[in-house]
């Protein structure tokens, strides 16, 4: 566009001077000047040239007289370029001081000094000086007209070291005018996975893919990561509940164990309750039904579930077990005697042994309690266990 208003306006200039000739051709005109008593006549052409001639000449002296000064500029920032690539050649391979050495030479006469003060700035923080770092980047704040790349480094190097906690305000403001800026959304992920913040790692991780940051396999990995860590660190029964219904529903399916984990931790007793009872009509799981045994809520309600269980799986360890342990919760000696007797035939565990021992003790039954006491100890006796799947994005 620009280059074809410049031919517009030569051609302009050609038709007018085509257009004016012909006529100062016919009448020139003069100038008359007077100067210390002399006169001197022109033509008004002459007197055009000879301006532009007397520019011509002004222009070419000034030029000249400015020449030893560009030239002084420009070899000094050629050296400046010179140590600038000097030290980051020194930074790449390790060689931290001498490094910091040439970029902050590189910085007196360089045209852009801001670049060299970061550079330095990193040499520095490689050295664990990291008051120097910040100085160093002070300076670089100085000379540039948007602090943008500045604050970025700072916020990288404060991460680097440990300092996520300084770097959160700074990417808050950061994100706040640039919400899209790739490395700070980076560096966001980074902090938040170094202060625990798991759920501004939740909220950050789209925007990490979607600016492709990470991959698809690394963004459910980031994922699974947040869901197992926010389940570990939950506290409360709400924030349990918070977390849960924020979950699409095969996600629920695959967080249901550690899901119910929590909600014993948590003492969530009734949801968790609601959840085992309802998911075990559509899909048994075994592992549901020991954490339904480990429940200390409702001894009567989970009794009366645990039986129907019984009837429709009657030769499954886990509901033998949960039984057993519900009907010796409530003291039903003989009916958890059976029920344990029977696990005993296909399925025999320390645990099995120690809870017919109680029985037997309980009962006054001395010599049998001790002989399952006994085999309680047994190496080749090991507790029921139900392997959990590992949950995955």
């Amino acid at each position: 566009m620009l280059k074809t208003i410049k031919i517009t306006l030569l051609i302009l200039l050609l038709l007018l001077a085509a257009w004016l000739t012909p006529s100062l051709i016919k009448n020139p005109g003069l100038i008359q000047v007077e100067v210390l008593g002399y006169q001197i006549q022109m033509t008004v052409i002459a007197a055009v040239l000879l301006l532009l001639a007397a520019l011509l000449v002004i222009w070419l002296l000034y030029g000249l007289l400015k020449a030893p000064k560009k030239a002084i500029k420009h070899i000094t920032a050629n050296s400046s370029r010179k140590k600038f690539a000097r030290g980051l050649l020194a930074l790449s391979e390790g060689k931290w001081s001498h490094a910091e050495k040439l970029l902050l030479a590189s910085a007196q006469k360089s045209p852009t000094p801001e670049l060299s003060y970061m550079a330095a700035a990193r040499a520095a923080v490689a050295q664990h000086q990291l008051e120097r770092a910040e100085a160093y980047l002070d300076a670089a704040e100085q000379v540039i007209d948007n602090p943008l790349t500045v604050d970025l480094t700072r916020c990288e190097i404060w991460i680097k070291s440990a300092q996520a906690e300084k770097a959160m305000p700074l990417l808050d403001g950061i994100l706040k005018t640039y919400p899209n800026n790739p490395r700070a959304i980076h560096l966001m992920t980074q902090a938040s996975q170094q202060l625990k913040d798991w759920k501004l790692l939740q909220n950050t991780i789209p925007k990490a893919e979607k600016l492709q940051l990470i991959n698809h396999q690394q963004s459910n990995a980031l994922k699974q990561q947040v869901t197992m860590e926010r389940f570990a660190e939950v506290d409360s029964p709400e924030e349990l509940q918070e977390i849960w219904q924020g979950l699409n529903k095969k996600q629920q399916g695959r967080y249901s164990h550690t899901y119910c984990e929590a909600g014993l931790r948590v003492g969530a007793y009734q949801e968790i309750t609601s959840y085992i009872e309802k998911t075990q009509k559509y899909q048994f799981d075994e592992q549901l039904v020991l954490f339904w045994s480990k429940l200390p809520y409702n001894l009567n309600h989970r009794l009366k579930v645990a039986e129907k269980w019984l009837i429709q799986h009657p030769n499954k360890p886990s509901v033998l077990l949960c039984n057993a342990k519900l009907h010796l919760a409530k003291k039903n000696w003989d009916k958890a005697e059976s029920l344990l007797l029977e696990l005993l035939k296909f399925a025999p565990s320390a645990e099995v042994h120690q809870m017919l021992g109680l029985i037997y003790h309980e009962q006054n039954q001395g010599i049998q309690a001790l002989d399952h006491y006994k085999a309680s100890l047994s190496p080749n006796s090991q507790s029921i266990q139900v392997i959990e799947d590992k949950s995955s994005e």
